[in-house]
């Protein structure tokens, strides 16, 4: 992996956490839910396309780990793809939050 290509995952993987963190603080319910979720996956998406740059990427153990703990917060907000009325549980949703920003900081170590 390269410099360029450490750059743009550790400022994709920056962004899924700030967007993470904005969700899981943020409104439980309604338009602004959603709109957190909709920037949560469009800065998830981000960061899956920055690893196709390369198919040995995803096989990194730190890489893996940051994508299964997207994958596992993720769950807790899914609904809000679909359903505005949907009251989400953030405390529910917190410890997945914790394992994200720990993988994230794994994930940056690695980068570094």
């Amino acid at each position: 992996m390269n410099e360029t290509q450490k750059s743009l995952i550790l400022e994709a993987a920056t962004t899924v956490v700030e967007s993470a963190k904005t969700l899981q603080n943020g409104a439980d319910i309604g338009i602004d839910a959603m709109k957190n979720f909709s920037r949560f996956s469009a800065s998830k998406h981000s960061f899956e396309v920055y690893l196709l740059m390369d198919a040995s990427f995803a096989a990194i153990p730190e890489i893996e780990k940051f994508q299964s703990a997207i994958f596992d917060f993720e769950g807790h907000y899914v609904k809000l793809r679909n359903l505005i009325d949907e009251k989400m549980d953030s405390k529910a949703a917190k410890p997945s939050f914790e394992v994200l920003e720990n993988s994230f900081e794994s994930l940056k170590k690695y980068l570094a």
